[in-house]
């Protein structure tokens, strides 16, 4: 994804208003959650921009590692990661800049004139929903698959970041062949076997996610032992060894 995504009408003022920082010789502040789609924002202002963390780049410039007069634009990632902020922008006043923090941070309001909140995605539901299919998309076409919207779950707990990551993983999960799905698991043994697991450690592996799902699709022990040709002894075992209770 290389733009910043604006569906929704919130998204849609904070493009705006990034366009106009673009346009004007000021310094702009973005800042909100991991995964927000800051820097997209910050390349909307300055595409062509050096991109550079504020911790790093403060060491630079005391060490006199960076030539400053070769840049006119600098996108800081993790502002607050600077120490000396006062002699630090002193360096750069001849620069336009984005920074990017997690928050808005009073420390810096001398510094930049514009200040853009990204709200998280679960508050920006069109744009939820456009990332959700550019993700699903990308990852139906590398693992070549076509799977329902609706079997696919998603975590928003760091926002983009973290959606994007359930999004592949459960394409992945859900296009893998039997064949795949045995060499994976030889490979985890493998290297738990290495690492002195023995057969107790590993049936585990095999036997909790049959379990989990046989109760997702039978529902009760009778139905499960049924149809798993299990004893129902020998199941209830099984379920109160790995779970207490299922």
């Amino acid at each position: 994804m290389k733009n910043f995504i604006a569906s929704s009408q919130i998204s849609q003022q904070i493009l705006k208003s990034a366009k106009l920082a673009a346009d004007l010789q000021i310094n702009t502040l973005i800042y909100g959650q991991v995964g927000v789609g800051k820097k997209l924002l910050a390349q909307e202002i300055l595409p062509n921009a050096l991109i550079i963390n504020g911790k790093e780049l403060e060491k630079l410039i005391i060490t006199k590692q960076i030539d400053l007069e070769i840049h006119t634009e600098i996108i800081i990632i993790n502002v607050e990661s600077v120490i000396n902020v006062k002699d630090f922008f002193s360096y750069l006043k001849d620069i336009k800049l984005v920074g990017i923090n997690l928050d808005k941070n009073d420390r810096f309001n001398q510094y930049f004139a514009i200040k853009i909140e990204i709200p998280p995605l679960k508050e920006r539901p069109e744009d939820l929903e456009e990332i959700i299919e550019i993700y699903k998309k990308e990852a139906t076409g590398i693992y070549n698959t076509g799977i329902p919207v609706k079997n696919i779950e998603i975590d928003l707990s760091e926002n983009g970041i973290t959606l994007k990551q359930s999004i592949y993983k459960s394409i992945l999960l859900q296009s893998i062949n039997t064949k795949e799905m045995l060499q994976a698991m030889e490979n985890y043994i493998t290297k738990n076997l290495e690492n002195g697991a023995t057969y107790r450690d590993l049936i585990k592996i095999f036997e909790i996610p049959l379990l989990k799902a046989a109760k997702k699709i039978y529902k009760s022990q009778l139905q499960m032992a049924d149809k798993l040709e299990i004893n129902r002894i020998t199941l209830r075992k099984k379920i109160h060894h790995y779970f207490g209770e299922l």
